[in-house]
């Protein structure tokens, strides 16, 4: 029998007509075991790499977090296994107070887990083992607690899922957003369709099959979103909305490991778009976020808190 995991260690303020979650993640959970080693092996090849530690990840859990971090009362609708690995998971939710009420632990299965190998740049390659994945069940529990939600944000594997989620969503006024990788495997049709379910979609540079990203950025919100934003690694990001294109360059800052950037961005980005920035203040306070975020170890091991933030933004240019 399946069971919840529980609340988290953050108690919420409800406030009459008011939403009472920020942000919920939808997505599945990971532990990552990272590994440190001079350079990614080649074809046959033997190296020797450092044992960092396991740390728990998911993109939808790395937004929450990162998010709770930085202020926004969060939640996360996940799926873990019940082994030591999931009990992992579940303490760092806490330990973030992020809200697990909806953290679903699967009897007699192991937790999804990653194994990330990080070169001596802060460069990654990541091998993805799943083990746990689960179709999402948005029953009148489920529909209730996003209904409780400014935004819920998650990832696209299943567009079925993805509808039945963002229709309870936005029958209660909120938003929905949702970052779409490669391993997606979205074909035109199927993106389209994707798309058109989202008020703010997110991609990064190697989901798109483009050099031109500002041309690419308007087509895709064409097909439905109010808000494309582009993630650009070194080269900085863009968002596109109703009024065109607005780049952002990236911080230069000593890069420790890039894992799990793209996700405080995304934090950072939705933190801001909540709290009503404009889009060019927006851009700059989630690049200065990563910035800060890949100066440590592991997607949740230098997640900066707002004060850093605005810290680092009155120092840098």
């Amino acid at each position: 029998m399946r069971k919840q995991a529980g609340l988290a260690n953050r108690e919420l303020t409800i406030i009459e007509g008011q939403p009472v979650f920020d942000l919920i993640a939808v997505d599945k959970s990971w532990v990552d075991v990272l590994l440190s080693l001079p350079a990614l092996p080649g074809h046959d090849q033997k190296v020797l790499a450092t044992l960092l530690g396991k740390q728990p990840g998911g993109m939808g859990g790395n937004v929450a977090c990162a998010a709770s971090r930085l202020g926004l009362r969060t939640g996360l609708v996940s799926w873990v296994g019940d082994d030591a690995e999931g009990e992992l998971v579940l303490a760092d939710l806490r330990r973030f107070g992020v809200d697990a009420t909806h953290l679903i632990v699967e009897p007699n299965t192991k937790t999804n887990f990653t194994t990330i190998l990080i070169d001596s740049s802060g460069e990654k390659a990541i091998i993805v083992v799943p083990t746990a994945f689960n179709t999402l069940v948005v029953d009148s529990a489920l529909s209730a607690y996003f209904s409780q939600a400014s935004l819920v944000y998650t990832t696209v594997y299943d567009l079925d899922q993805l509808a039945r989620v963002a229709r309870v969503v936005h029958a209660a006024g909120g938003l929905m957003s949702a970052d779409i990788e490669a391993v997606a495997g979205l074909q035109d049709e199927g993106l389209r369709q994707t798309l058109a379910l989202l008020d703010l979609a997110f991609f990064n540079a190697d989901t798109l099959d483009t050099a031109d990203y500002g041309q690419a950025a308007q087509e895709l919100r064409a097909a439905g979103p109010e808000l494309v934003v582009i993630t650009l690694g070194a080269q900085g990001a863009l968002a596109c909305h109703a009024q065109g294109i607005i780049p952002c360059p990236a911080f230069k800052v000593p890069v420790v490991d890039t894992t799990g950037a793209g996700d405080c961005f995304t934090a950072a980005f939705l933190t801001a778009y909540l709290r009503k920035f404009s889009l060019d203040q927006a851009l700059r306070y989630a690049q200065a976020a990563a910035a800060l975020s890949i100066q440590g170890y592991g997607a949740r091991g230098a997640l900066p808190s707002d004060e850093q933030v605005r810290d680092f933004l009155k120092v840098s240019v």
